[in-house]
């Protein structure tokens, strides 16, 4: 697996893992339970698509060939990192 093959896998191994972790927090809600299983599951799943985002939106930067992009990038990438271990 290269570069854009691994990406799609992530990409594909991330939508598995939000359905999945849906579907039990669907059940578990249903039956009055609370699951840190399903939680951590959500939060994975969340971390491989904002790290595939920040892949696709990198190549989108760097295409541009304008430093204004990859500095509004870099910019947002920091941003989501600061809050995202904020929020944890």
């Amino acid at each position: 697996m290269k570069g854009r093959g691994f990406v799609t896998f992530l990409a594909y191994l991330s939508i598995c893992l939000i359905a999945l972790a849906l579907i039990l927090q669907f059940i578990f809600d249903k039956v009055g339970l609370s699951s840190t299983v399903i939680s951590a599951m959500n939060t994975i799943a969340q971390f491989i698509a904002y790290a595939i985002t920040a892949v696709f939106a990198f190549y989108f930067a760097k295409s541009r060939r304008n430093i204004g992009f990859m500095i509004a990038y870099v910019i947002a990438v920091i941003l989501i990192v600061v809050f995202l271990f904020l929020t944890f």
